[in-house]
């Protein structure tokens, strides 16, 4: 290999491909992240129907197992909602604390919906701004 190749930096297009690839790893990553939370709103939807079956049938107390998938999911989201349930098995409250989930799953959602601005890609930027140093 010649010594004036080992040192040569990438060319304007190479780096746009560079860039293109990375943003497309990135939107990648951002595509699991939404599907890991609508699942988790499918979830959610799934135990408030076991829960509002509890209500239908006049249980007092929300069954311990479906009581601690609830907590364990409401955990999941965020650390506050378990303790806002405490050891409370009402199935008002444990809806109440549900619907609570359901808002911050999609406002997420929607976060990751609208997303950030795309940043801009200089295609030729080291060489104009090289060229116009020199012509001052």
């Amino acid at each position: 290999m010649l010594p004036s190749t080992a040192t040569r930096s990438p060319g304007p297009l190479e780096r746009t491909c560079a860039e293109l690839e990375r943003l497309r790893r990135a939107a990648a990553f951002r595509r699991h992240g939404s599907l890991r939370t609508r699942r988790l709103l499918r979830e959610s939807d799934l135990i408030l129907d076991l829960v509002e079956q509890c209500r239908l049938r006049r249980h007092r107390l929300v069954p311990a197992a479906l009581w601690a998938r609830a907590v364990q999911f409401l955990g999941g989201i965020d650390g506050t909602l378990v303790d806002e349930v405490g050891i409370n098995r009402d199935p008002a409250h444990l809806t109440e604390s549900i619907f609570d989930a359901q808002e911050e799953l999609i406002r997420r959602l929607s976060d990751e919906r609208r997303g950030a601005l795309a940043p801009i890609i200089p295609l030729f930027g080291d060489g104009l701004e090289a060229r116009t140093a020199s012509l001052a």
